[in-house]
């Protein structure tokens, strides 16, 4: 007597293809890129002012520091940008008091490096870079008055609202996605990074506000902090992707973009780079997503259709320098990890901890 089993036949679910991960990702990349576009465009209607649309680069930083951090580093990221864009125009004033506050904000992020959460603040002495050497245009006249009370008020209102709008919509539309959790750096990597970047960064700083014939100085700064990892030999051939990524993506910049006129046209040209740049995020090939930002930040925190038309040779030029120094950093840091291993001083494997407690209690 045969038997059979009572349990329904239920269906197995058909794989999933990768053009329908690919579909997904699109729709996702183009929502963010959308809500990014948000805040420039709302206070743009209320200000009627070209210098609100860096309301789109603060809200990728939030990205970055909710996607890194989580939602608390998220707020204090906003908090941060808002509280620092007004000290940094002003500060630019004067090429020291510039370069110490770009000082200031490395040894913040390479403290960060040693629980992880770097990342999730570089950004914002990335952005700030422009603020103090370069900041947007306000007013009828189209000038910058770095003491001007009203720009520097609605300067860090603007990236107050556009680094928090992320902390705001992200947890909801992220709330089924498992986020990576921040993984510590020991000391023998995190003084080297630390050093290098706050070096770096506030010399080309303090040397391009020395001279301001170079309006496109920020981009070497930029450059620095984005290029510039934890880590020794492991991390060398992840910076020569974002050296090719990002040369490639300022080429773009220079060959396509550079044409167009219209602020407009720019930023949609941004947008559609921003969609395909979030895509790529998770592509194998690190190069190509750093390809594509690039315009992407060129693009949508542009105030003028005259910056993107004028990056021409100085920022591809500043790209490079910014990359060779990276580079000649890395094998220096490279250089110190041996002669730390060949002295017996293997990596610290310590937790770290904050407010006296380790890191995994907090």
């Amino acid at each position: 007597m045969s038997t059979k089993s009572s349990a329904p036949n239920t269906p197995s679910k058909p794989p999933v293809t990768i053009y329908a991960k690919l579909a997904k990702r699109v729709a996702i990349s183009t929502v963010l890129v959308i809500l990014a576009v948000v805040p420039s465009v709302v206070l743009y209607a209320i200000t009627k002012e070209s210098a609100v649309t860096w309301a789109s680069g603060a809200f990728i930083a939030g990205v970055a520091a909710v996607l890194m951090g989580g939602v608390r580093v998220g707020v204090l990221v906003a908090l941060a940008m808002a509280l620092i864009a007004p000290v940094a125009i002003v500060a630019g004033t004067v090429p020291i008091s510039g370069a110490a506050l770009m000082a200031l904000m490395c040894l913040v992020v390479g403290s960060l490096s040693r629980v992880g959460l770097h990342r999730a603040a570089v950004l914002v002495p990335v952005f700030m870079a422009w603020m103090i050497i370069d900041p947007p245009f306000w007013g009828p006249q189209n000038v910058v008055d770095r003491t001007d009370p009203t720009f520097l008020t609605w300067m860090a209102v603007v990236f107050f609202i556009g680094s928090i709008l992320p902390v705001i919509v992200l947890p909801y539309a992220l709330r089924k996605v498992h986020l990576p959790i921040p993984k510590p750096n020991p000391r023998r990597e995190t003084f080297p990074y630390t050093l290098t970047i706050t070096l770096l960064a506030s010399v080309a700083t303090y040397l391009v506000l020395e001279h301001p014939n170079q309006s496109a100085g920020a981009w070497l700064v930029a450059t620095i902090l984005i290029l510039v990892q934890v880590g020794d030999v492991g991390t060398v051939g992840r910076t020569v992707q974002r050296v090719v990524g990002t040369l490639l993506g300022m080429f773009i910049v220079w060959g396509i973009v550079a044409q167009v006129q219209s602020l407009v046209v720019v930023y949609v040209i941004g947008a559609v780079f921003g969609i395909a740049a979030l895509t790529a995020k998770f592509s194998p090939h690190y190069w190509v997503y750093m390809a594509l930002i690039t315009p992407t930040v060129i693009c949508l925190s542009a105030s003028a259709s005259s910056e993107v038309a004028n990056l021409g040779v100085q920022r591809a030029g500043d790209t490079l320098v910014g990359a060779a120094l990276v580079l000649i950093a890395a094998g220096l840091t490279i250089g110190y990890s041996r002669i730390e291993q060949s002295r017996g001083h293997a990596a610290t494997s310590d937790e770290p901890v904050i407010l006296g407690e380790p890191i995994s209690a907090v």
